[in-house]
């Protein structure tokens, strides 16, 4: 088993530098899964299995990005791995970022309903006041309007996002074909998703976060139509997802499930270690400042 450790664990915190915020441990144990056939009605499969997704409440995945802006043209970003908890919409991240010709360096995210909590690690010299950990960008509340250009940034980093898309929004689906990772075999479909139809859904729900990503999907791409590859195990789960965030500038985003029941701690961000992204730059800003050169 592989350990994510969250910041707390490495920066410590106020009262105690070696005391830990938060462990969590991903099973990446292989996933038991078996064959299936093809479903006649492509679209009632893949929404069934993104609905039996989100139903989980304890999974882990990677995520790796082909082609990514959002965080400067000088940054590599060699990937990231996670746990989420998709019934309450809880995740935490650990994200490796990389300018070229320097070290690496670590976003941890946490994922809330309305916010998400992103720490930089090492933490930039003098980005943060002492004592605090995280950069909290809400889109809730006064700052939901100036963040939210944030939300397909830092929400899309996630699966929930395109998993409720696809439950709430998927209009048309089509079987591509059986493809056989680890010697067992899946069900690879394209989704197509209006994103109009997924927001109301997603307001309606109270996802505040993953509303905020969709309306900014909406205003980047005036299609309002979003195509989603998925691959589908024989249980019936969703374990792989590629897919662009328009506005994003993430590029591809590929989403891999590698346990449908890891083992982690839920432990919030302590809001005496945030600070608001407003108090220390403008959205546009949050990479530069968290990435220096």
């Amino acid at each position: 088993m592989a350990d994510l450790v969250h910041p707390g664990r490495q920066l410590g915190n106020a009262a105690s530098p070696a005391s830990a915020r938060l462990a969590v441990v991903l099973a990446v144990a292989a996933v038991a899964l078996c064959g299936c056939g093809t479903s006649p009605d492509p679209l009632h499969e893949v929404i069934g299995a993104a609905k039996k997704t989100l139903a989980l409440s304890s999974v882990s995945y990677y995520v790796t990005l082909d082609g990514p802006r959002a965080f400067g043209p000088s940054i590599d970003v060699p990937g990231g791995r996670a746990a989420y908890d998709l019934r309450a919409g809880l995740g935490y991240e650990a994200l490796t970022v990389q300018r070229r010709n320097a070290d690496k360096r670590t976003l941890y995210l946490d994922f809330l309903p309305a916010a998400v909590y992103v720490a930089p690690w090492p933490t930039p010299t003098g980005l943060l006041p002492a004592g605090k950990i995280w950069i909290a960008v809400a889109f809730a509340g006064p700052a939901a309007q100036a963040n939210g250009p944030l939300a397909p940034q830092l929400v899309g980093l996630a699966p929930e996002l395109p998993l409720e898309e696809i439950a709430w929004g998927a209009r048309a689906a089509s079987h591509v074909g059986t493809r056989v990772v680890r010697h067992v075999p899946m069900e690879e479909y394209r989704v197509s998703v209006d994103l109009a139809k997924a927001l109301s859904a997603a307001k309606r729900a109270g996802r505040v976060a993953v509303a905020a990503a969709i309306a900014s999907e909406l205003r980047a791409d005036r299609s309002g139509r979003l195509s989603i590859a998925v691959w589908v195990t024989g249980a019936g789960h969703i374990a792989r997802i590629d897919a662009e965030v328009p506005g994003s500038g993430l590029g591809t985003v590929s989403l891999s499930f590698s346990s449908f029941h890891a083992r982690f701690n839920r432990n919030l961000p302590r809001r005496a270690q945030a600070v608001p992204l407003a108090s220390i730059t403008e959205p546009r800003f949050l990479w530069a400042v968290a990435i220096p050169s």
